[in-house]
């Protein structure tokens, strides 16, 4: 008695078992963790370090290159992807790390601390940092605004406190942080020409202050019975305390108080960034979810605790989540399980319309076992439900039933042939288990090479092969312990056992189906060579309509309601000029009903909210507006409608209207890298393919990344300055405080530090005039001296950015596409011509953009094709033992392909990523005809019939559970075409044209393949 008979025999036992794991997988269905997309590990961190005074070109030599040098020692550094930006006092490496590493905090831990002995040993004085930031890659659950038109940045700030005290108390929240924050500070502020008067120098006034706030170690007094700590109490604690230290006498002999030569004014620090939400000045919270939490459940405690925290934050004060993670998922989630139980009904309506209600009921019933089954296995393996994960279930949905129909099928001939009911039951199951096993292992192995994609993508699509496998294996064990158990409850005869003299059935469309299959059979059996050749005929076709009608864009934009507008002012630009700039772009759309919310950040850029948005670094030049719409497609329209009005709206700066991508994080759809050592050589080349690009159709936004350059002053020391004893460090330092303001100190009011700021009056720091007229006191004669007396004042042009890419300057002219370009399409256009551009010795052009990460994955993806197709012919030559057999089933992979671009050409989808994952996922698929035409082919053969006669039947009988098996895919996959997803929707359309076709394509050529090649003697 084999597993098959026991579980007929011992069928409470097997419903009992069923039933259980039915009801796991609901409880599982209801409980499992979700997500928008699954996890990717962000390997990429920041290095930034900070040289103060130093123009970009000796950053460039004196901190870029030793860094970069230091950092390409470690082999877990990607150094092809790993690019520096340097600038005016700052230098900044995006460094990614490589594949092979799981873990990259333990990377940067070791790191920060390796850095710290380079900075010592390999860098120069006045080097701030090295820093290493490994949050950069921390993608927000939630980010949360409190917004207020009238509260004071301080009371912002003590809202947000209480709030995030809030916060803190969910078991599942990780990290919360406050972007935003304006501190307070005292600037005493002062004139070179009044501190003059008095007899009193900036330096001295600076050092008297720092000196008097220290605290220092006292010592103490040791009795003969005790030690007594002594304390000198005498640091500021109020602004009065301030005002009233001594800085020094007159030329009178009188005592000169700060308050006499200063003002001091409590303010709010100068802002580096500014960041308002729904036009209100705001502070934000990002909150992040520990791994392993259902994000839905986790914003439902969010909300919570924001409704208790509301009851203690002033009516003035709202509380606004820009950011909605959880919000996102659950309506993703809730659209996908839609089109889930969409494809299961649509499924079971096609198997009930095309056969007899008990054998479609029956088949169908594998469908709501099987999935219930796999959410138990996803659950029990830690697999999240997320789009990829949910995708699968849908395309593998039409699969699931493939068994379950084919044994019905069987069990039905079975009975036609006058077999018991009982034996019917076990032998349905029992004599097919190895061509339905191999079958079903033959797709799974089709899906399985994914696994070996690594970076991103692989992680993103890791969970499609593995959710595909559970499901395929979950089907076949239901197939084979159910179905013939329900074939034997309620099926009581076959299709065509008649009675004597019932009256004749009326056809049904199979049977109509049948003889029109029957008759084409018998024409190509005929024309053997006319058929073959119309058969291969397609696969040219194919390669035809993919050159020809199919548009190639391998990651479509994702599909959410946000999007962001982007400015880039000239470089140098102040802060409140680029602000002003912003708030027109603001004024576009803060009235509009699709918008719901929007957060303006100047200075900086929102924190990621997405794992493709990538932040860019702090520069006063850069504004951003993050944009929350209605729906997903209001998004759209209002990008369309802003990229003109924005750009006419603010001339003075460039600016982009974005969506979220799917993929790899892009800095444009298309880029041109001219990589070599001279820089004037580079922006000579740079200028010839931005002339090239410009004049291209459908290229908008034409730039280079090294910026503009940008003015600066030089201060130049003459002679005499050595001659009274001042070198750069002192005069560079005393014009820092002045003009830029140096915080000589702290004041602490409990445990709120208050920074002391020292510089000029605003009106003695606006023009080089008032830089000239800064008095420095002479280290030698005492007496204070103009700046003008002993510096030469230059103006100087700068490099506003210096880019390296793998160690080695690199200039990379950008370029957005127009609507209804692509950017293969551009590419295409200007790659010749860009290929004539003499390069000299040294130089050379890469491309990156869309580009870039299609060279990088379509050579994964036909890897995986490749491990695909190798697995598969070994399975198919295992089985078979027979090289002609597995070739002819082979045969019907390439077949495929014309349904398959059909598909795309005919809903008008891009040829995409998951277009070549579908093409992956075809190979597998549709082998299973052909296994199912020939192993029978075998069966009969073994059952005294000739080859001829033999082929010829096969195709007859096997038509119907092929036909079915085939549209059940198809129908299954129709609700992810109908959606029109740009992610998802190509590869429904390759799975479900490419099965349909091949399926014509296996009932025709496979038995003339057959008849054809396989001799009596094989």
């Amino acid at each position: 008695m084999n597993i098959i008979q026991a579980s007929l025999k011992y069928k409470q036992i097997t419903l009992s078992v069923l039933l259980m794991l039915f009801a796991v997988g609901i409880q599982s269905l209801l409980n499992m963790p979700r997500r928008e997309d699954p996890k990717i590990t962000i390997r990429s961190g920041l290095v930034i370090a900070y040289f103060p005074g130093a123009n970009s070109a000796q950053v460039e030599d004196q901190v870029t290159k030793k860094l970069e040098q230091y950092l390409f020692q470690y082999e877990e550094v990607n150094k092809a992807k790993t690019y520096s930006t340097t600038k005016d006092g700052v230098v900044v490496i995006n460094v990614e790390l490589t594949e092979r590493v799981k873990q990259p905090d333990i990377f940067w831990s070791k790191l920060r601390n390796q850095l710290l002995v380079a900075k010592q040993l390999d860098l120069p004085e006045g080097v701030r940092g090295p820093l290493v930031n490994s949050d950069f890659g921390d993608t927000e659950a939630m980010v949360i605004a409190l917004e207020s038109p009238t509260a004071s940045p301080t009371e912002l700030k003590e809202y947000a406190q209480k709030l995030e005290d809030y916060l803190r108390a969910i078991p599942a929240t990780s990290k919360v942080k406050r972007i935003g924050e304006q501190k307070e500070e005292i600037v005493v502020s002062s004139s070179s020409e009044k501190m003059s008067q008095y007899g009193v120098s900036l330096q001295q006034v600076v050092k008297v202050l720092q000196s008097q706030n220290a605290i220092n170690p006292t010592g103490d007094i040791k009795t003969d019975n005790s030690k007594t700590p002594l304390y000198t109490n005498g640091y500021f604690t109020t602004e009065n305390d301030l005002a009233n230290q001594i800085v020094g006498t007159s030329q009178s002999g009188s005592l000169v108080k700060l308050g006499d030569v200063a003002t001091l004014k409590r303010d709010y620090t100068e802002p580096q960034s500014l960041i308002t939400v729904n036009g209100k000045q705001a502070i934000l919270l990002t909150v992040q979810m520990q791994e392993g939490n259902n994000i839905v459940k986790f914003g439902e405690a969010i909300d919570q605790k924001i409704e208790l925290a509301k009851q203690v934050i002033p009516s003035n004060v709202t509380v606004t989540t820009i950011v909605n993670q959880p919000h996102l998922v659950q309506e993703n989630i809730s659209h996908f399980i839609k089109e889930f139980f969409l494809a299961i009904v649509s499924v079971i309506i096609v198997v009930i319309l095309l056969l007899p209600f008990r054998i479609a009921a029956v088949a169908a019933t594998a469908i709501p076992v099987t999935v219930a089954v796999t959410f138990a296995l996803m659950h029990a393996l830690g697999i999240e439900l997320h789009q990829v994960s949910l995708a699968a279930l849908i395309l593998v949905l039409g699969m699931v039933v493939d068994d379950a129909i084919v044994i019905a099928d069987n069990y039905v001939e079975l009975l036609d042939e006058g077999i018991d009911r009982w034996t019917a039951a076990w032998r349905s199951a029992n004599d097919l288990v190895v061509p339905v096993l191999v079958a079903t292992v033959t797709i799974i192995a089709s899906f399985m090479p994914m696994v070996l994609l690594n970076g991103s993508i692989g992680e993103f699509i890791f969970a499609l092969p593995i959710t595909v496998a559970i499901a395929l294996l979950s089907s076949f064990v239901v197939a084979m312990l159910l179905t013939p158990l329900l074939c034997y409850v309620f099926i009581k005869k076959g299709l065509h056992q008649h009675e004597e003299n019932a009256p004749a059935k009326r056809k049904s469309l199979l049977d109509y189906m049948q003889d029109g299959y029957n008759r084409l059979l018998d024409v190509c059996v005929k024309f053997p060579k006319t058929t073959i050749a119309v058969s291969f005929l397609s696969i040219a076709l194919a390669g035809v309509l993919f050159a020809k009608g199919v548009r190639q864009l391998f990651f479509p934009a994702a599909e959410r309601n946000q999007f962001v507008i982007e400015l880039w002012m000239p470089t140098g630009t102040k802060l409140d000029k680029t602000n002003q700039a912003i708030l027109k772009a603001e004024a576009l759309i803060k009235n509009d009903k699709r918008v719901t919310t929007y957060a303006t950040f100047t200075g900086t850029a929102a924190p990621r909210f997405y794992y493709n948005f990538s932040p860019e670094f702090p520069t006063t030049n850069y504004a951003q507006i993050l944009v929350n719409t209605t729906t997903d497609k209001t998004a759209e329209e209002l990008t369309e409608e802003l990229r003109q009005k924005v750009d006419t709206t603010i001339p003075e700066g460039t600016t982009f209207v974005k969506l979220m991508q799917q993929g790899s994080p892009l800095k444009a759809p298309v880029e041109v890298r001219i990589v070599g050592d001279d820089m004037g050589r580079l922006k000579e080349i740079g200028g010839q393919v931005e002339a090239i690009l410009k004049q291209a159709n459908g290229s908008k936004y034409v730039r280079k990344d090294f910026a503009e350059d940008y003015y600066g002053i030089g201060i130049n020391l003459k002679p005499e300055a050595s001659r009274l004893g001042f070198t750069t460090t002192s005069v560079s330092q005393t014009v820092y405080t002045g003009f830029s303001g140096a915080a000589i100190s702290t004041m602490y009011e409990g445990n709120n530090p208050v920074s002391i700021v020292f510089r000029l009056d605003d009106i003695k720091r606006q023009n080089t005039d008032d830089l000239q007229k800064v008095y420095l006191k002479s280290p030698i004669t005492g007496v204070n001296v103009p700046l003008r007396q002993i510096a030469d004042i230059v103006p100087q042009w700068q490099t506003g950015k210096i880019m390296h890419r793998n160690g080695v300057r690199t200039l990379t002219i950008q370029s957005e596409v127009v609507e209804n370009v692509l950017p293969a399409e551009l590419l295409k256009q200007v790659q010749p011509e860009i290929a004539k551009i003499a390069l000299p010795n040294g130089y050379h052009i890469e491309y990156g953009g869309e580009q870039g990460n299609k060279v990088e994955t379509l050579s994964q993806m036909v890897t995986a094709l490749a491990v695909s197709l190798v697995a598969i012919f070994f399975i198919l030559l295992f089985q078979f033992k027979n090289l002609k057999e597995t070739t002819i089933v082979m045969l019907t992979i390439p077949l495929s392909l014309f349904g398959a671009i059909l598909g795309l050409y005919v809903t008008g989808n891009n040829f995409s990523f998951t277009a070549f994952v579908g093409l992956i996922a075809l190979s597998g698929i549709v082998v299973r005809n052909a296994i199912i035409l020939v192993d029978y082919t075998n069966e009969l053969r073994k059952h005294g019939m000739d080859i001829r006669t033999a082929a010829i039947e096969s195709g007859k009988r096997r038509l119907r559970p092929i036909f079915l098996t085939a549209m059940a895919a198809a129908i299954g996959v129709l609700p992810m075409i109908i959606s029109k997803s740009p992610m998802w929707a190509p590869l429904a359309s390759v799975l479900a044209f490419g099965v349909v076709w091949s399926m014509i394509m296996a009932l025709l050529t496979v038995p003339i393949l057959y008849i054809g090649w396989i001799k009596e003697k094989n």
